[in-house]
């Protein structure tokens, strides 16, 4: 992540990195066919989850058919309106 933010936000200043991983010009090609990303507010990583029974994956999540207004990764977990975390 740090080296993406450096390359791509062209800065290696700690301050300017920060600000490039809450824009949204960031993302990180970590997974086939869904690019991760940090939510702005706290800074938790958005990424799929595997599931899988012991021996292979079933399924990952989030679930199709599962929408969110910002991003479909965001179906998972606690969003900004239900927790009290924030980026200090």
């Amino acid at each position: 992540m740090i080296g993406e933010a450096a390359s791509r936000g062209r800065a290696g200043d700690p301050k300017a990195m920060l600000e490039f991983f809450k824009s949204a010009d960031f993302s990180l090609a970590a997974f086939k066919g869904q690019r991760l990303t940090l939510r702005d507010w706290n800074l938790q990583l958005r990424q799929p989850v595997l599931l899988a029974d012991g021996r292979t994956i079933v399924s990952v999540s989030p679930q199709e058919g599962f929408l969110h207004q910002v991003s479909e990764l965001d179906t998972l977990g606690f969003d900004r309106p239900e927790t009290k975390c924030r980026l200090q």
